[in-house]
């Protein structure tokens, strides 16, 4: 299972209420793609780097999830022709480190003595 990091770009044309459904619908198609784990997304409106389809800004979705390495392209099949969606990116993120226990300080090194004149 990989850790991945969904982005999409939805219009600003959308009302708030489709961008959260579309959000909601992809939670549901990762799962039906297998992914597991799947975190709350985080929606947020941005402007733009450079325009899209003559628009400056949009609506992000990010959504964090847990997948076999197949996930991405089924759920890029899936979404391709969805109303509303400009761009999508999936990120691959490391596994999380366990804690690490706590390890003792180094003894701090000695420093040569000034000689005596």
């Amino acid at each position: 299972m990989n850790n991945y990091e969904l982005a999409m770009i939805v219009s600003p044309d959308l009302a708030e209420g489709d961008v959260k459904k579309l959000a909601q619908d992809s939670k549901e198609l990762l799962t039906a793609s297998g992914a597991t784990a799947i975190a709350d997304e985080q929606i947020e409106r941005r402007a733009l780097a450079y325009p899209i389809k003559k628009h400056n800004e949009a609506n992000y979705v990010y959504i964090n999830f847990s997948g076999p390495p197949t996930t991405p392209e089924k759920f890029r099949y899936e979404m391709r022709h969805r109303e509303g969606l400009m761009r999508m990116a999936f990120v691959c993120k490391p596994a999380p480190k366990p804690p690490a226990e706590a390890e003792p300080a180094p003894a701090p090194e000695p420093t040569p003595e000034a000689p005596n004149v």
